[in-house]
């Protein structure tokens, strides 16, 4: 991605990105989100929770593509 590996290393355990990572965390868990991976739809600032953990594409592709025509016209 065009950063220096020691670049990057430094960056990665830099207090800054610590929490940064923490925030992420702490806003996932304020909304429920437990599982891993999660995958949301966000139109207009709201949020829809598409899966609460892994989900093979068979399982996801009906479920995105039902959002993304819901949502395509709205």
């Amino acid at each position: 991605v065009g950063i220096a590996r020691g670049e990057f290393a430094d960056r990665f355990v830099s207090q800054t990105i610590r929490d940064a990572t923490e925030a992420d965390f702490q806003w996932a868990s304020n909304l429920g989100i437990a599982g891993f991976p999660t995958l949301l739809a966000e139109r207009h600032g709201q949020l829809a929770l598409l899966t609460n953990g892994y989900q093979p594409l068979e399982t996801l592709s009906p479920l995105l593509a039902r959002w993304l025509e819901h949502n395509a016209h709205a």
